[in-house]
């Protein structure tokens, strides 16, 4: 009999190449599913979003009685609202895949387990020095203090050179990250999505819609009673509680414009979850959708998620193209499946490693409110990529002119 924890990453392994394929992880907390037999594909090119939601429509309707899956990059966002483009795209990959499945086989849930040894990365380079980082948010800062925003999540890349075999990747990143919306998916044009995310963007069962936006991190501690203090201090948070109360507002609108009339309520508040190397904030919104709205709809109203911009979410949009410094790409997009029927379950495309001709991409983000303190928002950058140093078996690298902080913090 096989072993539950390693047996989806076994079927993954042994998946044929060269063709679509999707592995769908709960880290223990549900079933799982592998995803083979592709029989049709929906793949557009970086920068072609201009009506990729019809295409992904059509796509949809054509096989809604089978499971597809697959990511929507960011960048689709402005397929909703055109946001001015001004960063450069320095690791091209297609802003939205999609394949049909005819086969799905579901694994009963498991901690991941087992995973067997993968070359480790040389570095994993950071594109922002610290004092460059700390810059940036304190110009979101002035710019919640001028009025333009009430907050933004600003966010820094890091890349890295990798030649393994992405699926046993996969399988070491659930291992050392387990997460309850992990994700594995392949285009079979060169590009391998690996998502250890926390963070549930998206859920509809029928007329039933939910999300359960993140907000507020500290990194776990060293002891129980460290990890015990850190979790109080985020739970009583005044800054981290703002923050997620803020995007709760903006998701109960975004719901709003597609939901039912009173039928958007907000569960406890707020919520806090536990995973390897973080504790996290989050909340629950859920609403019933109208009879007239499907998956497209819901995206459009919703896309990208709030948790990942900020609000007001177009000017944000618009102030993070200025002060990023280069497009996320797939990172905080979405991954996940639809169908068959009203259904779907998407991701918000955090703790992501993209794969694509011998690198590998990471990114890292936090919000910022006008209560933000510059070089706690860049340690919290570094936090929330030690599942991915792990991963790799390596350590983030700072630019060689940077500034960076030796003393203690929260990376592993």
């Amino acid at each position: 009999m096989s072993d539950p924890a390693r047996a989806p990453f076994e079927a993954l392994l042994a998946a044929p190449r060269h063709q679509p394929v999707a592995l769908l992880h709960s880290g223990g907390r549900g079933p799982c599913w592998l995803c083979t037999d592709s029989v049709e594909r929906l793949t557009l090119p970086a920068g072609a979003w201009h009506g990729a939601f019809a295409m992904l429509g059509a796509f949809l309707q054509r096989h809604q009685h089978r499971r597809s899956v697959g990511w929507l990059g960011y960048e689709l966002g402005r397929d909703v609202e055109p946001w001015p483009q001004q960063l450069p795209d320095d690791f091209q990959v297609p802003v939205l895949h999609v394949a049909a499945y005819d086969t799905v086989r579901e694994f009963a849930p498991a901690v991941p387990a087992g995973a067997p040894a993968v070359p480790p990365a040389g570095e994993l380079r950071a594109h922002l020095g610290q004092r460059d980082y700390e810059r940036r948010v304190a110009a979101v800062v002035e710019h919640i203090r001028k009025g333009d925003i009430f907050q933004a999540n600003l966010t820094q890349p890091f890349t890295a050179d990798w030649n393994g075999d992405p699926r046993a990747l996969f399988w070491r990143l659930c291992e050392q990250s387990p997460a309850p919306f992990a994700a594995y998916v392949e285009d079979a044009e060169g590009t391998a999505v690996l998502s250890s995310s926390p963070e549930e963007f998206l859920w509809q069962q029928g007329e039933v819609v939910r999300t359960r936006p993140i907000k507020g991190t500290r990194p776990r501690g060293s002891d129980t009673a460290g990890d015990d203090r850190l979790l109080h201090e985020l739970v009583h948070s005044e800054k981290d509680r703002a923050e997620l109360a803020m995007i709760v507002d903006l998701l109960r609108n975004d719901l709003g414009k597609v939901a039912r009339i009173g039928s958007v309520q907000v569960g406890p508040f707020p919520e806090h979850g536990t995973f390897a190397q973080v504790h996290h904030l989050f909340a629950t919104v859920q609403a019933l959708l109208r009879p007239d709205v499907g998956a497209i709809e819901l995206l459009r109203a919703t896309f990208p998620g709030g948790s990942i911009t900020g609000c007001p979410k177009l000017r944000c949009l618009e102030i993070l193209e200025s002060l990023e410094v280069t497009a996320r790409g797939i990172y905080t997009g979405a991954i996940g499946w639809f169908g068959p029927g009203p259904a779907l379950h998407l991701n918000i495309a955090i703790r992501t490693l993209v794969h694509r001709g011998g690198r590998l991409r990471g990114n890292a983000g936090g919000g910022v409110t006008a209560l933000s303190d510059p070089h706690a928002e860049w340690r919290e950058t570094l936090a929330k990529m030690a599942g991915l140093e792990r991963a790799l078996q390596t350590t983030v690298r700072m630019p060689a002119d940077a500034s960076v902080d030796q003393g203690p913090g929260p990376r592993r």
